[in-house]
């Protein structure tokens, strides 16, 4: 039962906080490398992917997975999901709540109730010195004993104590003027002891207790931060991955523009219309954009790897088989947030906060257990009880000396408790009063003074999460400016290149500024890339 309330604890907590996560998240169906701009240079490269004259664009790490059936197609609520459920760092969160429930249970077991059973044989001889005890025959008294005694004891969350004894022995002796020989004695005891000023409305018991439940609540307060942490790495790492496969995308296409302008600028050379100069400019423009080809690919698989350590730990798992294909574009959706809206929302909801009002409950509690312990101990005691005894008969000169009703064994004993009326009752009252306690005064004092520096700093952290509001709004709108504007650098770039290439084939443009136009797109497509993942990254921040 315990493990299926973790479960559902679990499962709860991570379901509210991916519903808020994901909210925003737009999810398509197309995959990754169908997300592409459209351009005249990217029409262009399309336009001659088949020419026979052109070398072969490599594969890129995207499509040699679909070839080879590795590639696994992943929306980002599909990663979120599989990384909530496989992530270590999670689990590892989670078992601090099962440690602290498990806390919490060890300090009830201060209510314990408690059963002890003591039995015990004695034998005590010595010299007669006193008529009254002396023995029948001989010179010494011998007194042979035989107990055994239980006792139940019950604490009480009221700071007392409620305990029951019952004990039973057997006694033989040869004292000349014992009654009973052997002599069988029992007797029952209730005691209650109370608390009237110390320990009355908290101990250390009690005090325990409320702060294994506080650290309860700061173990979820960290679970649910942890689940969240992950959330928003996990969706940032999403978005480095697209912008890697798209990034290398935008580079291949401008390897292509490279190996269009190097073929070209090779006929013109064989008709005479161009100077060789050109071809060497060309190849080493060409050379260039396939370095950063390559490093476009290394990009892809590091970040890969990370998002797979994301999803899972276990070096074994099946991910790490498989090649993920994001589905999710970075398409723009414009998401608003009132300012105050957000920051009244971010001050009620920031685990640090929760964290630190949970302290300072804490340090209530350990201030409340100090008082408590500079007061006067004034305790109630109260018992009650009776006893029993039993005997064989005994006779002094013929006559009987044991009442009827006492002759018997141990069974008797234990009647004559409850029929005899051999009752014994208590009322006591206990004072302990402490009449110098420097060491609780210095302990209060330093107490005191944490608690303020608590109160600082959860002043502190509501102003760093206010500035961190703003800056979350701030960047917001500045994202997105930056993807409204690249978008339109890129537009004009692409008619720049246009532009370009006409003048180029007209004979009114040198072959540098074509080049130097593509690259211009290639940076501009890049650019906004970045502009949409950055205005992505702004939302998670934001949420």
């Amino acid at each position: 039962m315990k493990d299926l309330l973790i479960s559902f604890r679990w499962k709860g907590s991570v379901s509210s906080i991916l519903g808020l996560v994901l909210a925003f998240t737009a999810v398509t169906p197309s995959a990754i490398i169908a997300q592409q701009a459209p351009g005249s240079a990217q029409e262009q490269a399309k336009e001659t992917a088949t020419s026979s004259d052109l070398p072969p664009l490599p594969l890129s790490p995207i499509e040699k997975a679909e070839r080879d059936g590795t590639a696994i197609y992943l929306s980002l609520k599909d990663v979120t999901k599989m990384a909530l459920q496989n992530n270590l760092d999670i689990a590892i969160q989670d078992t601090n709540e099962q440690l602290s429930q498990q806390k919490i249970l060890q300090a009830h077991g201060a209510y314990d109730p408690t059963l002890t059973a003591s039995l015990g044989v004695s034998s005590q001889k010595s010299a007669n010195t006193n008529l009254a005890t002396a023995s029948v025959q001989g010179s010494y008294n011998k007194m042979d004993r035989a107990n055994w005694n239980f006792e139940f004891s019950q604490p009480i969350k009221t700071g007392g104590t409620l305990r029951a004894t019952w004990n039973s022995s057997r006694m033989d002796n040869n004292q000349a003027f014992s009654l009973f020989t052997p002599q069988y004695n029992s007797s029952l005891t209730v005691t209650f002891t109370q608390p009237l000023w110390r320990n009355l409305r908290i101990d250390s018991n009690r005090g325990q207790i409320k702060l294994m439940n506080l650290d309860l609540q700061t173990s979820d307060s960290k679970f649910k931060q942890k689940v969240t942490d992950t959330i928003a790495n996990i969706q940032s790492q999403y978005w480095d991955l697209v912008a890697a496969i798209r990034d290398y995308e935008i580079k291949r296409n401008s390897v292509r523009l490279a190996q269009i302008t190097l073929r070209d600028n090779r006929k013109k050379v064989e008709v005479g219309t161009l100077a060789p100069i050109e071809v060497t400019d060309a190849q080493a423009n060409m050379a260039q954009r396939e370095v950063e080809l390559i490093a476009s690919e290394e990009r892809i698989y590091s970040q890969q790897n990370a998002l797979r350590a994301l999803i899972s730990n276990d070096r074994n798992a099946e991910i790490w088989k498989k090649v993920i294909v994001p589905t999710d574009t970075p398409d723009f959706r414009e998401y608003k947030v009132d300012l105050d809206t957000a920051i009244e929302t971010a001050l009620k909801n920031r685990p640090e906060l929760e964290q630190i009002d949970i302290s300072l409950k804490t340090s209530d509690i350990n201030q409340e257990m100090t008082r408590n312990n500079r007061k006067w101990q004034f305790d109630l005691t109260a018992s009650f009880g009776s006893s029993g005894v039993a005997g064989p008969q005994s006779y002094r000169q013929g006559i009987p000396q044991t009442p009827e009703q006492l002759i018997g064994a141990i069974g008797t004993a234990y009647k004559t408790m409850f029929t005899e009326g051999f009752t014994n009752w208590q009322i006591a009252f206990q004072v302990n009063i402490p009449l110098r306690s420097r060491s609780l005064d210095a302990q209060l004092a330093q107490q005191q003074i944490t608690k303020r520096q608590q109160l600082m700093q959860r002043k502190n952290v509501e102003q760093s999460i206010q500035v961190d509001v703003r800056n979350a709004i701030q960047k917001l709108e500045t994202t997105r400016k930056q993807v409204e504007t690249a978008a339109l650098s890129r537009k004009l770039s692409k008619e720049r290149l246009e532009g370009e290439e006409k003048r180029f084939q007209a004979g009114l443009s040198q072959n540098y500024l074509v080049l130097q136009r593509q690259n211009e797109l290639a940076q501009a497509e890049y650019t906004e890339l970045q502009a949409l993942i950055a205005y992505k990254k702004a939302i998670i921040a934001a949420q």
